[in-house]
């Protein structure tokens, strides 16, 4: 029953929040002209800000007309005039969006006798006396129905499947070699694939731009993925680090480490210059230490708030309240013991300016030296170097029985789905904390997430897939439609309105929470909805028709030559949009609605744009 739970949600959010916008206007069209003769046929279209919409169409406040004033199908907007005139020849025909907002458009017709002509003034052939000749009447044609969908090719979708999740999305190249390898091969290929270089540069949009290419286009994509996903757990914003020199060592451990051990990425990421500055561990020094990177190591990095339990359910105490992992002792404590760390500089032992060509160095002359205790009861005795509190608060946060679940929860939401079921989270839980070549092993532990057999099934799990965000969104559609990526700086203007600009996360909470729930289903979670308002479910929905329609050629460029040519044929034009974006998974219902939608016109262009956006922003918005 919930199966088509989030792909609702998405359609929702892009066409019946898009509607809901203050300024959205809605139009009724048709293809009258001039006044409409008794018995003869009339198309309409509904639309919202220009845009094509699906409507129910009522004819003077009855639901799909009737014989006296005439019947009117919603499905494709075929009007039928009556075969005798009613008692006024003025009809008026409301359309109203199938949505929850209900936005409703009115225009009216004028019926005629199917005898009577009117004179007019064209540029038809004149005759003797010197008057014209009307045209004669054209009624257009009933568009044929919707021809059948092609069989579902099981293997097609399950590489697909595995793609949509492992990459920035599939594109026929990669599904071919799916089905070539099988799933493990290749996510073998993957995990032993060279990185996407990264340049050093000391221009932000060339960072930036740089590593937005290699999500787009890099052959490494699984790392390139990983690296998205950590990004998003070990946040650090160029809203406080504002140049690049500050903001790529961040880049470089995340490359580094991705598919290597978590504790060695937890203690290069803890000393990189770029989080010492971001939450001020750089120069923290005794008598009172900044707590920032404390807190937020154990809240976002490692074990979460509240105590877990190997399914990443929460641990209760006896009065039905989550236990806490930590209290504001334990943040005091753990600053404390992360003190005394400086920037690389010319001075040896004293506290040096940001720099950001190395790690943060000790130096225990600022570093507390009284005893601490840490999570779980470690105590750490008085004396100890900044080295030796330091590696004692890595490997408490390291050993933690939360951290195996959190971080498996972390990353499965990030790949898979925004809900696994306990079991999924336990058995993921279960590889990080006895993986292969130890505790904290990513590699395996991403293998796990990605071959579980609640990833590989489709529709396994209570409510399987999840909510693109703006820059998987955007980048899967890119690479399902053969784009390529010329420059695109001026773009991430757009994704800065979206919500969602690399590099300049707006906190340390990342861009969307991993903890927010799905709209009106308190006990489901959808994070990515945070970022999917209604007024960015429209600036989405704008942003993904500008590329299609070629307005942002000069930075993606796209041909949609091949959808234009057969769009003649409404069937062939859904099966080849449904073949390339959905591998053949359109529900019917969609098929149905947007079919009807690309019939109301005979442009074969704006048809071809049509099918695409309205699929780009409704089932594609999910990753199934």
């Amino acid at each position: 029953m919930q199966r088509y739970a989030l792909q609702s949600w998405a359609a929702a959010c892009l066409l019946s929040f898009a509607t809901a916008a203050g300024a959205a206007t809605v139009t009724i069209e048709n293809t009258a002209r001039g006044e409409v003769a008794l018995g003869s046929k009339v198309w309409f279209v509904g639309k919202v800000d220009g845009k094509g919409v699906f409507m129910n169409f009522a004819v003077n406040g009855i639901p799909g007309g009737n014989a006296t004033v005439g019947t009117l199908n919603s499905q494709n907007g075929e009007y039928v005039a009556p075969a005798v005139m009613p008692a006024s020849r003025i009809i008026t025909v409301t359309g109203t969006t199938a949505t929850t907002d209900k936005l409703s458009g009115s225009t009216t017709l004028t019926l005629k006798m199917a005898s009577t002509t009117s004179p007019t003034t064209s540029t038809g052939s004149t005759g003797s006396t010197g008057t014209t000749s009307p045209p004669a009447p054209t009624t257009p044609t009933t568009p044929p129905p919707l021809g059948p969908q092609p069989a579902i090719d099981a293997a097609t979708v399950a590489a697909a499947r595995l793609l949509e999740q492992a990459t920035f999305g599939p594109t026929a190249a990669d599904i071919a070699q799916v089905k070539n390898l099988g799933a493990q091969a290749w996510l073998n290929q993957q995990f032993a694939m060279a990185p996407s270089p990264m340049p050093v540069t000391t221009d932000m949009s060339t960072l930036r731009s740089n590593w937005y290419k290699n999500m787009a286009g890099g052959q490494d994509q699984l790392r390139q993925r990983m690296i998205f996903a950590l990004s998003q757990l070990f946040v650090v914003s160029a809203d406080k680090n504002p140049y690049a020199n500050e903001m790529q060592p961040w880049l470089t451990t995340l490359n580094q480490h991705a598919f290597g051990n978590f504790k060695n990425l937890l203690r290069e990421m803890s000393l990189n210059p770029s989080m010492g500055k971001y939450l001020d561990l750089g120069n923290s020094i005794t008598p009172a230490p900044n707590e920032n990177y404390a807190r937020e190591v154990m809240q976002l990095f490692t074990i979460g708030p509240v105590m877990l339990n190997q399914d990443g359910s929460v641990q209760l105490d006896r009065n039905g309240d989550a236990i806490p992992t930590y209290d504001q002792d334990r943040i005091t404590h753990m600053s404390r013991a992360l003190s005394g760390w400086t920037y690389t500089g010319a001075s040896a032992t004293g506290i040096n300016w940001e720099n950001f060509t190395g790690p943060l160095q000790p130096r225990d002359r600022y570093h507390d030296k009284s005893a601490k205790t840490l999570l779980m009861g470690v105590t750490t005795p008085a004396g100890q170097t900044t080295q030796q509190d330091f590696d004692a608060v890595m490997d408490n946060l390291f050993n933690h029985p939360n951290l195996p679940p959190f971080i498996a929860t972390r990353l499965i939401r990030a790949f898979t789905t925004s809900n696994p079921s306990p079991a999924y989270i336990t058995r993921v839980a279960d590889v990080f904390a006895n993986g292969p070549s130890g505790r904290g092993d990513l590699q395996a532990t991403l293998n796990a997430i990605l071959m579980d057999p609640e990833a590989r099934q489709p529709g396994a799990g209570a409510m399987p897939g999840k909510l693109k965000d703006p820059m998987l969104h955007s980048l899967s559609l890119f690479r399902a439609l053969g784009a390529k990526v010329n420059d695109p700086n001026n773009l991430f203007w757009d994704y800065f309105l979206l919500g969602q600009r690399l590099l300049s996360a707006p906190s340390v909470f990342n861009f969307y929470s991993p903890l927010t729930k799905l709209p009106g289903t308190p006990d489901r979670f959808g994070p990515e909805f945070q970022v999917y308002a209604p007024a960015l479910a429209i600036a989405r929905a704008n942003f993904l028709y500008q590329f299609i329609n070629g307005n942002y050629n000069t930075m993606v460029t796209i041909d949609i030559t091949p959808y234009v040519n057969v769009a003649g044929d409404v069937t062939k034009l859904m099966n080849l949009v449904d073949a390339n974006l959905l591998q053949g998974r359109m529900t019917p219902a969609a098929r149905a609605a947007i079919a009807g939608s690309v019939s109301a016109t005979t442009d074969s262009k704006q048809r071809a744009l049509t099918a695409l956006y309205l699929t780009a922003i409704t089932e594609f918005a999910v990753q199934q």
